[in-house]
């Protein structure tokens, strides 16, 4: 899909962002969340963060391979985790990826930065693994707030994550990223499910 991102069936934008288009400006994902990739992603999620450093460069180098939108100085932000999960988790996966993704761009020669500290999961939200497409956008509804709004005025921003299934968590994120100012926002994960339809 030239707007998620996501492997479809059909040519042209899928059915999911037709039916609620992303606020996001364009979705990059190198593997399908299917076998070993998600095999990996689970293993990433569940106590092994070094995983991170493999899918963040995977994620950089699809995006320079496949964007011509390099100019400028990119705002790395991962997407971030509530303090209860943060905890439980001892890391937060999808900074682990952003760190290798940021490490990966500058060998590269493009300008970038992180900062995990200009986006914040202000309450904890259900499990999404079994909603549908409405019931994760309700569920990530007003779970995010940006900390410094000062710091995404007229910025390009990579927010990162581990898997897209719906979008609902990025077009949330985004949401609020573009409110604070920043010009695009585009949505790096490492996976993300296929849009069957």
């Amino acid at each position: 899909c030239p707007k998620c991102g996501r492997k479809t069936r059909a040519q042209g934008v899928c059915l999911s962002c037709k039916s609620n288009m992303p606020r996001f400006t364009k979705g990059f994902s190198p593997f399908v969340y299917q076998d070993r990739s998600a095999a990996l992603i689970n293993r990433l999620k569940n106590g092994n963060p070094v995983l991170g450093a493999y899918f963040g460069e995977k994620i950089a180098e699809y995006f320079l391979q496949t964007t011509e939108c390099l100019d400028g100085n990119f705002l790395v932000i991962p997407v971030p985790l509530s303090k209860e999960s943060a905890r439980e988790r001892g890391y937060n996966q999808a900074e682990e990826v952003a760190r290798s993704v940021l490490r990966k761009l500058t060998e590269t020669g493009v300008k970038a930065e992180l900062r995990c500290d200009i986006l914040e999961k202000t309450k904890e939200t259900a499990l999404q693994k079994r909603m549908g497409a409405k019931e994760r956008i309700k569920n990530v509804e007003g779970a995010y707030h940006v900390r410094v709004r000062t710091a995404c005025r007229g910025r390009k921003i990579l927010l990162v994550d581990d898997i897209m299934t719906t979008g609902a968590t990025g077009n949330e994120c985004a949401a609020k990223l573009l409110s604070a100012g920043a010009s695009k926002v585009y949505f790096l994960c490492a996976t993300s499910l296929v849009e069957l339809k």
